[in-house]
């Protein structure tokens, strides 16, 4: 890795402030993610919408996430990390406060825009602040444990959605995350002091993926993505299932793939990083199967457990390899790499839930699953072509599941 000097010290925003704010940004925006699984696809308004329609409605998420980071980064590079930070707080209390109101199915599709917007901005303003107020040496640790949060969101979401529906209703789950975002604003306007910008990381999304092997990381990144994504619209009305269970059902997936990533992390330095990914291919084609020709719950379970293993195989590697791409480009950059991961991790998102909603609503939930392992095989299968053979210890970003 080549030397940089250190990133400039900015008053009153000290590294643990910054990581504080970034982690606390992207836990919150993945809350209210993992709290709307369980619930909006059982809503009225979008039952009524019917398969495809619930697919666009989960993947606009990704589709306005991705538009707004393009353009966070240059608001970051004009402003600094907070003004983006703020507008994303506005943008995340909005989309909540439109989501506690139940429909009509238009609505609900301007709240999951909103939430986009606010997960771009956030996003890439909290991996700038931390950037931007952490030595080079010492910020791919600090991406790792920002990135490491995304977990905690997603693992909580889904089961406290339930329960909360079970209890309270179905606008509680949202009026919970303002009250959430509600924290993360304060937090947000009193420990980012000033407009601290990245001295030393220059180099951009672009500049990573013009570098050898990128695209086939890109590409493992945005499957692992996609492998979780694209059951979550389709499966809580194919099981006609409660909200609790539905909750219940993903926290599961999101715990075994906890569980998972340390396991694989501990490999991911002496193994061959196709061989784990190849292992995650071949763990989401099975896991999607036996989702699409279960008929029990506990078949069901079965198959979203190895969904969890499946996406720590796929998305382990891919972040270690990203910031080792980051480091081999010229200049060298972490927050180009983690950039293009969110790109590429958005691009998942977006493109799993749009697929799986069409075709289930065209061929039904088991031809659907069946499409949608093929199809993932073969993108999981093409990306191995450009994985480098062996990742290096001394390059190690950390794991996200």
């Amino acid at each position: 890795m080549s030397t940089h000097h250190l990133a400039s010290p900015w008053r009153g925003t000290t590294p643990t402030r910054a990581l504080i704010v970034g982690s606390a940004a992207v836990f919150t925006d993945m809350l209210l993610h993992g709290l709307a699984v369980p619930v909006l696809p059982l809503l009225p308004a979008v039952v009524q919408a019917g398969p495809a329609a619930t697919g666009i409605l989960f993947s606009s998420y990704a589709v306005a996430m991705i538009i707004a980071t393009l353009f966070a980064g240059r608001v970051v590079d004009r402003y600094g990390p907070k003004t983006p930070l703020l507008i994303g707080l506005v943008s995340l209390a909005a989309a909540t406060l439109l989501f506690a109101t139940g429909g009509p199915y238009w609505l609900l599709l301007l709240a999951r825009l909103a939430q986009g917007v606010a997960g771009g901005m956030s996003w890439v303003a909290a991996l700038s602040l931390i950037a931007a107020t952490t030595s080079f040496a010492k910020r791919g640790q600090a991406m790792g444990i920002a990135l490491s949060s995304l977990t905690l969101g997603v693992l909580i979401g889904p089961p406290l959605a339930g329960f909360l529906v079970e209890h309270f209703g179905t606008a509680s789950p949202f009026l919970f995350a303002a009250g959430v975002a509600l924290v993360d604003g304060i937090l947000r306007v009193v420990l980012v002091r000033g407009t601290p910008r990245v001295t030393d990381d220059a180099g951009g999304p672009l500049t990573v993926l013009r570098v050898p092997g990128s695209l086939s990381v890109v590409l493992g990144v945005a499957v692992g993505a996609a492998v979780l994504s694209g059951v979550e619209p389709v499966l809580p009305v194919h099981l006609g299932a409660s909200s609790l269970t539905i909750g219940l059902l993903f926290g599961l997936t999101a715990l075994a793939a906890v569980i998972a990533n340390p396991f694989v992390g501990r490999y991911v330095t002496t193994a061959s990083p196709r061989t784990l990914i190849g292992s995650g291919v071949i763990a989401v084609t099975v896991a999607l199967l036996v989702i699409g020709f279960a008929t029990t719950l506990w078949q069901t379970s079965i198959g979203l457990v190895l969904l969890g293993i499946s996406s720590a195989l796929l998305l382990a590697p891919t972040t270690t390899l990203i910031g080792e791409q980051g480091s081999r480009s010229a200049p060298p950059t972490l927050g180009g790499s983690y950039s293009l991961y969110n790109l590429a991790y958005a691009a998942g998102l977006a493109g799993g839930p749009l697929f799986t909603g069409f075709a289930v609503q065209q061929t039904g939930f088991t031809s659907a699953m069946t499409m949608t392992a093929a199809i993932l095989a073969v993108l999981g299968g093409a990306s191995l072509i450009g994985i480098p053979a062996r990742t290096s210890a001394d390059t190690q970003t950390g794991a996200h599941a």
